[in-house]
């Protein structure tokens, strides 16, 4: 069943949430010097904004036990994400491994194949978009994206935030926002318009 079934649910999140480009927020929320968690599909990631602004993304997962980076909404950074569980390091621009703290690493440990999983980012208009795929395509809309070229969609500020979490699949919500021939028997008023 395409609304119930785990397998449908587990294609979605492979095929959909871990190859499509997902908004997570303006780009003016992430201020500098603060690293913050998101959600994409049924995955966690965090979203790094060094000091100088800089923004990249990586899932919220330590590689050394799987200890999750980020456990508050935001939280404050340097240069560093650090692990609070055995305190390893990662340069928060590109995710590096930079320090294994009180770990001693053996002679055949290669730092560079322990840094963090990234996520692809991209902001587009203001808008911050994140990818799971490693070389992700373009982002897209069935309109054209250039059709919104002369709206001035950087330079909006968001005036209020509003958050539902709804008790159905999300194809069952798109679908609903999505054609309206529910609306003359619940919406009523639209009609009018």
């Amino acid at each position: 069943d395409a609304f119930l079934g785990d397998d449908w649910y587990r294609r979605e999140m492979a095929t959909i949430f871990a190859r499509q480009w997902v908004m997570v927020g303006r780009r003016r929320e992430f201020s500098p010097g603060t690293l913050r968690r998101a959600v994409v599909g049924a995955a966690e990631v965090i979203v790094a904004c060094d000091s100088e602004g800089t923004l990249s993304a990586f899932h919220n997962s330590c590689p050394h036990r799987g200890s999750e980076l980020c456990r508050a909404d935001e939280e404050p950074i340097g240069k560093l994400i650090r692990c609070p569980y055995h305190a390893f390091a990662y340069a928060a621009r590109d995710g590096r491994l930079v320090s294994t703290a009180h770990a001693v690493p053996t002679p055949d440990f290669d730092p560079a194949a322990h840094g963090l999983r990234p996520v692809s980012l991209r902001v587009w208009n203001g808008f911050l978009f994140l990818n799971f795929s490693q070389k992700p395509r373009d982002i897209w809309a069935d309109v054209g994206l250039a059709t919104l070229d002369n709206w001035p969609m950087d330079s909006l500020v968001t005036a209020h935030h509003w958050e539902s979490e709804i008790a159905c699949n999300w194809k069952a919500f798109w679908e609903n926002y999505s054609e309206c021939l529910h609306c003359p028997g619940i919406h009523p008023e639209l009609c009018d318009m």
